[in-house]
């Protein structure tokens, strides 16, 4: 787990709804869930494998905003790593998108998040 990850899940557990999203084969990725120390924290987690759909495609998305029973896009923040998968799911699905840089990447891309944190804690400034 990344330094300063517990904290600020901790944090933004009392305020706002949660969830894990990922890509990947269910079997792979539940015990890394489980064996984490903020599982439990969310309000859902979803698998690409559990579901037949990845990221991009918007449809996951929407099984994540259904299972947290949100209804206004405009109240979500899709955080990750991936300029093309998580950003540009996030943004094919409407929601307000940041990217997680920590190596500082050059985005070369024509994917433009919402906004850009090197650090975890940045986060903090954005949602206040």
């Amino acid at each position: 787990m990344l330094p300063g990850a517990q904290d600020l899940i901790e944090e933004l557990e009392k305020q706002y709804k949660l969830a894990l999203l990922t890509n990947g084969i269910s079997e792979v990725q539940h015990p890394r869930y489980e064996k984490c120390s903020i599982y439990g924290r969310f309000d859902a987690y979803v698998v690409s494998g559990d579901v037949g759909i990845s990221k991009p495609d918007k449809r996951i998305f929407d099984i994540v905003l259904n299972k947290c029973g949100i209804t206004d896009r405009r109240k979500v923040l899709m955080i990750g790593d991936s300029l093309t998968s998580d950003i540009l799911g996030g943004i094919n699905s409407g929601l307000d998108t940041c990217w997680f840089n920590p190596s500082k990447k050059a985005n070369n891309s024509n994917i433009s998040p919402d906004y850009e944190i090197v650090k975890l804690s940045d986060l903090k400034v954005i949602l206040s």
